[in-house]
């Protein structure tokens, strides 16, 4: 009776240090969230990270009480399917932007790392995390630099006179568009031939801003690079 009594015991401080685990280390996930002001935070974390590990204790409490082998990876598979629709409602539209991505897939990586912990696999359950929090915040600068090279873009012009030049750039100006570098060279004809490198904001397409270009007065052509 008694090692009935301490196997039982046992067993119920295993749960409740997989459920704290599932609390702390999906809170690191949400806490990096939280402090880009992303609506899926530290809470929606916790609770999908806790969520997880629960289901997975209940699924090996149910093999060990009841002897069903199947209900293991059964229940475990319905967490990894049905979290998508959770972190599809992260995904929005804005424009020609698409946010949410990123956090959409840690929704989802933080539902495997519940998984991870309510089976026990706590090592592989701290290496997921540190991999992933590395993934959002080491890797954020990176991102940024590859994000801000894809906007940028070089144009050229041929122009008939220094109004024009003027209009081209006073339109830039209006469209937010960052101008990084102008080259000029005058031709024998009084024309001038401008290139600009320019950086496009977040959710501007560089079709958009050639259109607007060539609607000012006093372009001959244009093309960009």
């Amino acid at each position: 009776m008694n090692t009935m009594l301490i196997a039982e015991m046992s067993m119920l401080g295993e749960i409740c240090l997989r459920l704290v685990m599932a609390v702390l280390l999906g809170g690191l996930i949400g806490w990096e969230r939280a402090g880009t002001n992303h609506d899926a935070g530290l809470r929606t974390h916790i609770i999908v990270c806790l969520g997880s590990a629960t289901i997975m204790v209940v699924s090996e409490l149910a093999v060990l009480r009841f002897g069903i082998p199947s209900e293991l990876l059964r229940m475990g598979a319905q967490i990894i399917s049905g979290i998508g629709f959770l972190g599809a409602g992260s995904i929005l539209i804005d424009g020609n932007r698409i946010r949410g991505i990123t956090t959409a897939a840690g929704i989802w990586t933080t539902a495997c790392i519940g998984i991870a912990i309510g089976a026990g696999c706590y090592i592989v359950a701290g290496v997921v995390v540190l991999l992933l929090l590395f993934a959002m915040i080491a890797l954020r600068s990176v991102s940024s630099k590859l994000h801000l090279h894809g906007n940028q873009f070089s144009i050229k012009f041929t122009l008939e006179d220094k109004v024009a030049m003027k209009n081209v750039l006073t339109l830039l100006t209006e469209m937010n568009v960052s101008v990084k570098q102008i080259k000029t060279v005058t031709d024998d004809d009084n024309f001038i031939a401008m290139n600009l490198n320019v950086v496009l904001p977040m959710g501007k397409e560089i079709g958009e801003v050639m259109i607007a270009l060539s609607t000012c007065e006093g372009v001959s052509s244009l093309r960009f690079a």
